[in-house]
């Protein structure tokens, strides 16, 4: 049987398992990819496939606070597979610190830098949050998650151009706001 999205939703909202495997039969693959992706410089092939299970017991812990209104359902899991990744990274590159004379101290002048970037990346969050759903979601896949140009188009229905036209509208967007600071 085949669900869409929204029936996917519902039927695991209520905790229906069926549809539960078909939303793994369905989304294993972009996961996968992604988990790669983030995992494949510092992981295992066992690291990854602990990812990705993590992400589709996270999914079906976390389904009540999907909010439709926010994004589309693939959205909100890659952002999920990002997030559990980075962790996992984060884990896995963890550095081991037997001495303390191992600490490095920052001059004030990264401390500086690393404020300025933060400022940015939140300026670039508040400003990719006030584009329309579409643009939204087309600047997110393709920038965030790396998926190519031609997925995007089969996946949103659009023509090549469109998409373009659409990157490079948010990309001039981005600029100008950035460009103020």
């Amino acid at each position: 049987m085949q669900y869409s999205d929204n029936e996917l939703i519902s039927e695991i909202r209520k905790r229906n398992r069926n549809a539960f495997e078909i939303l793994i039969r369905q989304y294993t693959r972009p996961i996968y990819y992604l988990t790669y992706n983030i995992l494949n410089a510092c992981g295992t092939k066992e690291d990854i496939e602990e990812c990705v299970s993590d992400v589709f017991l996270e999914i079906w812990q976390k389904i009540n606070q999907f909010d439709i209104r926010k994004g589309s359902f693939r959205t909100w899991i890659l952002m999920l597979v990002k997030y559990k990744a980075l962790a996992y990274k984060r884990k896995l590159s963890a550095p081991t610190v037997d001495n303390i004379e191992d600490y490095q101290l920052e001059d004030a002048h990264g401390v500086e830098q690393q404020i300025i970037q933060r400022e940015t990346q939140e300026k670039l969050v508040e400003t990719i949050n006030t584009f329309n759903a579409l643009d939204k979601e087309l600047f997110i896949r393709r920038y965030y998650f790396g998926e190519s140009i031609h997925n995007l188009m089969h996946s949103l229905g659009l023509s090549r151009s469109a998409v373009d036209n659409r990157l490079l509208r948010s990309r001039k967007t981005i600029k100008e706001v950035l460009s103020h600071e």
